[in-house]
């Protein structure tokens, strides 16, 4: 597919760029030169990256449409993911609204809060298995199970799941096409999809009270959604509260070994962390771009776009906008106000991301307090290969000094 010459274009390649480094400045050009524009690479389709086209785009869901049309291809993914349908991320209005409010009620503000003691739990639990030894490596050992196992004892998976699951969401992002690794987390997600069916099935016959029980019995107008609906809305909340999570964790922890300024900061202003917060968000944000396909013929800042084409949003390329944020290439640990896109904005913004703050803030205050010196071995690390659409890290070995267990347990939630 391609587009007249008279329509702004560019040579853009979302999948080009093997680095963070060279993903992130390949989104300046498009930024600054035309926040819409066309691109014949990957089938051809629009880039949005600007800061109010980015929000305009998001909001208007009757063109901008996350409907899967292709059963075998995520329709918020650029390119040919063959993921399940993620309900209700892939569903418009009306089908939208009451499966929505399924995990909305559930995550609301309140429902949130009330999992903080488990997250606070968790943390203790993962830090106290590496505190004595002085060194650790931060994604297998904290950023990946943390969330994983808040995420999957709330929803009711047994605990002999939970590695299993969470890691194979992690690896199927952090690893290479081809690697031992990547062909080990595509046949975990076989297992994975089994392990929901067969939890979804038990909750038949003595359903206990959890999230997944909630979700399998919910009700539209008065009929029980269909066990292939509650599915799907168990997988995509799984992948949203496992690994996107555990990628802002690790870039926070990165940036803090990098940037001992701003971890000063923080040691001596604990009060800061809800501010900095969100611009850890901002500046590295877990989803850096979500798919779109326009619903029919409309103008969107002056481009004629037509029913059927693709689109390319980008939550990172928004938060660098210079026209949104001053000095927008810069971290700025107190920046206020601070209104990023990193949780996407309109009806199908983040429904976990009040659970994501707390998760966030929890493992960065357990860290600073309990290994406040830490270091991370940057010829080490080992990045995504990927930073399309979800950026991470695979490897972040670190160093501190020594401390003791703390051993605190508290009662599920």
């Amino acid at each position: 597919m391609s587009r007249p010459e008279h329509h702004p274009t560019i040579d853009f390649d979302l999948f080009g760029p093997v680095t963070r480094r060279e993903s992130d400045e390949s989104w300046r050009e498009p930024r600054e030169r035309c926040p819409v524009a066309w691109t014949d690479r990957n089938g051809g389709h629009w880039v949005i990256s600007g800061y109010a086209e980015v929000a305009a785009a998001f909001r208007d869901w009757e063109h901008f449409s996350s409907a899967r049309t292709d059963p075998e291809i995520s329709s918020i993914v650029l390119g040919n993911s063959r993921l399940p349908l993620l309900t209700p991320e892939e569903i418009d209005p009306p089908d939208w609204y009451p499966v929505r409010r399924i995990l909305s009620e559930l995550l609301a503000p309140r429902g949130a809060e009330r999992l903080r003691t488990r997250v606070r739990h968790w943390t203790t639990q993962f830090i106290d298995a590496f505190v004595e030894t002085g060194e650790c490596e931060f994604t297998y050992d904290l950023s990946v199970p943390v969330p994983g196992a808040v995420t999957l004892e709330w929803l009711g998976f047994p605990e002999a799941d939970w590695r299993m699951i969470s890691g194979a969401f992690h690896d199927v992002a952090a690893y290479s096409r081809g690697t031992p690794e990547h062909r080990n987390a595509q046949r975990a997600f076989g297992n994975v999809m089994t392990r929901i069916r067969e939890e979804i099935e038990a909750r038949e016959h003595d359903p206990p009270d959890d999230a997944m029980t909630a979700i399998s019995y919910h009700e539209i107008d008065g009929e029980r959604i269909p066990r292939a609906v509650a599915e799907s809305i168990v997988f995509m909340t799984v992948g949203g509260g496992v690994d996107t999570t555990t990628a802002l964790i690790g870039a926070a922890l990165l940036h803090l070994s990098q940037f001992p300024d701003d971890r000063r900061r923080l040691l001596e202003e604990p009060e800061l962390l809800a501010i900095a917060t969100e611009e850890f968000l901002r500046f590295y944000p877990p989803a850096r771009t979500h798919a779109r396909t326009l619903t029919q013929d409309v103008e969107f800042a002056g481009c004629a776009m037509s029913t059927g084409d693709r689109v390319l949003l980008s939550e990172f390329s928004s938060g660098r906008d210079e026209q949104a944020f001053v000095d927008a290439d810069r971290f700025v640990i107190d920046r206020s106000p601070n209104r990023h896109l990193s949780f996407g904005v309109g009806i199908h913004r983040c429904v976990g991301s009040h659970l994501a703050r707390i998760e966030f803030t929890e493992v960065l205050t357990a860290v600073l307090t309990r290994l406040p010196d830490f270091e991370i071995d940057e010829d080490a690390v080992v990045e995504y290969p990927n930073w399309a659409s979800i950026g991470g890290w695979a490897k972040l070995p670190a160093t501190f000094t020594p401390g003791p267990r703390l051993g605190v347990s508290a009662p599920p939630s």
